[in-house]
């Protein structure tokens, strides 16, 4: 990757989640390049970065080895068709983050023999806590998943799936954040309602799932499992969990994600 030049057209919050972490690793002046077609936002890119930015998305296909087209889904045809297809050659790679949009519908518009990467981050990419998923096109090989992977490493873990399942990945961790948003809005709200002053019940909410999630990231063990090691019979947790089953929580939660999995089946072009 560091012998490679990178665009990236579209610098909204993931484009540049991913310059602001490649930028301490590339050198900016000859390896990074962006587009952004927003005059304010452009703007502060330029000046934050101290990096080119241009209005021709065909000038950074042209001028880069791995584009990285991170456009709104409603410009992904209009960029595809009227810019990116110019510039780009089966020499260059092309990694889409663009929502819904898959790999076979991006070859179908600039052509089979491309190499096209189709990459599902996730909102933690602005803190470097990402987990991204990445699904080959027809024409990528295995030395295009490798650089792709290392470009996703610096904003947090990568998992390669096969691209079908790429609905159930933007169910669970694409959308996943919302879902722990939620349920950590509800227990502020319960802290608050007990007598906690707001930033006190926000901290410990925040602290305990931060916890939690290194806990099962270190022990590598199963959820249900470390649930029986904070549970002890007829103690606090398990009057919580009571509660929990009584009212189908689990069920809740899994046709919720059944439901983000099948509108992004929906929303998918394919």
């Amino acid at each position: 990757m560091i012998n490679k030049k990178i665009g990236i057209i579209g610098c909204g919050n993931m484009g540049e989640a991913l310059l602001s972490r490649l930028s301490n690793v590339l050198e900016k002046s000859v390896s990074l390049m962006v587009s952004e077609t927003d005059t304010a936002r452009r703007d502060y890119i330029r000046s934050r970065y101290r990096i080119i930015v241009e209005t021709d998305n065909n000038a950074v296909v042209k001028y880069s080895d791995i584009i990285i087209l991170a456009v709104k889904p409603k410009d992904c045809d209009m960029v595809l068709k009227e810019e990116v297809c110019c510039g780009i050659s089966k020499d260059k790679i092309l990694v889409s983050i663009v929502a819904g949009i898959t790999t076979g519908y991006i070859e179908s518009v600039i052509g089979k023999g491309i190499p096209v990467i189709r990459v599902m981050p996730n909102m933690a990419a602005v803190i470097g806590e990402a987990i991204s998923s990445i699904s080959m096109g027809s024409a990528a090989r295995p030395e295009h998943a490798v650089m792709v992977k290392e470009i996703f490493s610096t904003i947090g873990d990568v998992v390669e799936v096969d691209e079908k399942l790429v609905d159930a990945v933007t169910a669970l961790s694409g959308s996943g954040p919302a879902y722990f948003f939620c349920l950590m809005e509800a227990m502020i709200e319960a802290g608050e309602k007990f007598g906690l002053d707001k930033q006190t019940a926000r901290r410990l909410v925040a602290k305990t799932a931060l916890g939690s999630a290194r806990l099962l990231e270190a022990l590598k063990e199963d959820p249900g499992a470390l649930i029986k090691k904070v549970a002890s019979k007829g103690g606090t947790t398990e009057a919580a969990l009571k509660v929990f089953k009584a009212k189908g929580f689990k069920r809740i939660i899994k046709d919720a994600v059944n439901s983000a999995r099948k509108r992004s089946k929906e929303l998918s072009r394919r």
